[in-house]
């Protein structure tokens, strides 16, 4: 089997980093490339070529991965931050035209609802799945409808918000008076509940089929997911969720949040790319990326999956850069075998 070069932008993203870990399990043979605008991020250091690129929103972004594809003849390309997913889906289709790179990405419109919490209750409002009945900020009417249609509490947060940043907690109608403006971007939610907990679904949709999920209930400790759980019943969903998966039409991963509301499953947040928890699948039987890169890169239909039922909790591991690497880094601005030392809990290299 031919060796295959891979990409992974976003390499010091919490992302990114989990994707990292999971490309180093697969099987196939392989050269990882990392990219990242910052010489420090940890994911440049775990893998076997680190590259320097712009941030994404720098003009000459897009130019410097198609300079780094072309060199290095990369056969597909990760996307380790939120943040690349829009540009990167609008070059997909040049990218495996021109270049016979497939990027794991899905097109614009499918990150566009994912990317809006407003968009993402109006997609499943439009398909009849269970919503969190929604509206905008800018509009005192709507704010007003809203009180009168659900009462309080109410949530309200970015419409491009993650990790619980920005979300605020309507208790009273001067809280709500308070949040409204007519340029503001928060969405404005009925409460859920987490009496039944909150849970994550990952799901790898290829051409068009849900090919596999597992969810989990999750602990969260500053907007990450820091504890999770698997049994039957974390998979008492799944005939929804995976249905919701193929009617959005992803392609390769999408990632799913929810809390129970009326014993239906209630979407708050769709990512349409890894998450955070896919390394933590691994652990219940699943590696989402040689799926995916599998399937792309050698036409392999995945078989049947037997996952574990159990705990997985998250613990610190660190990696060691000695300062001449750091600095042959900085001044060439590449780096071929970046030489650190990764150390897990134990303190064992």
């Amino acid at each position: 089997m031919d060796k295959k070069n891979i990409l992974v932008t976003g390499a010091g993203a919490l992302l990114g980093q989990g994707i990292l870990r999971m490309l180093q399990l697969c099987e196939f043979p392989k050269k990882i490339f990392t990219a990242d605008p910052d010489s420090r991020s940890t994911g440049h250091w775990l893998g076997d070529h680190a590259l320097y690129i712009p941030k994404a929103a720098e003009e000459n972004y897009i130019q410097s991965i198609i300079n780094i594809v072309k060199k290095y003849e990369i056969k597909a390309i990760l996307v380790g931050t939120d943040t690349e997913l829009v540009k990167l889906a609008e070059v997909h289709d040049d990218f495996l035209a021109n270049y016979n790179c497939k990027i794991i990405v899905s097109s614009p419109e499918v990150i566009k609802i994912s990317n809006d919490k407003f968009l993402t209750a109006e997609f499943l409002k439009a398909n009849n799945f269970p919503y969190p009945i929604s509206k905008m900020a800018n509009s005192m009417e709507s704010l007003l409808e809203l009180e009168r249609e659900l009462g309080l509490p109410l949530f309200a947060k970015p419409i491009d918000g993650a990790r619980s940043l920005g979300l605020v907690k309507i208790n009273t109608h001067e809280d709500l008076m308070n949040i409204y403006d007519e340029k503001s971007n928060l969405v404005v939610q009925q409460f859920l509940p987490d009496t039944d907990g909150e849970y994550t679904s990952g799901c790898i949709v290829l051409d068009g089929k849900c090919v596999s999920i597992v969810s989990l209930k999750r602990d969260l400790r500053d907007g990450n997911t820091y504890r999770t759980y698997r049994d039957e019943n974390t998979s008492k969903y799944d005939h929804v969720i995976s249905k919701i998966a193929e009617i959005l039409k992803p392609d390769g991963p999408v990632n799913f949040q929810y809390r129970i509301l009326n014993g239906q499953p209630v979407i708050f947040e769709i990512n349409g790319r890894f998450s955070g928890t896919t390394p933590l699948r691994y652990f219940y039987g699943v590696n989402e990326i040689e799926i995916i890169l599998n399937y792309y890169l050698h036409n392999k239909i995945p078989a049947n999956i037997e996952l574990k039922s159990g705990v997985v909790m998250r613990a610190w591991s660190d990696v060691f850069i000695e300062n001449k690497e750091m600095e042959k880094f900085n001044n060439d601005q590449e780096l071929e075998s970046p030489k650190a030392q990764f150390y897990n809990f134990n303190l064992k290299s």
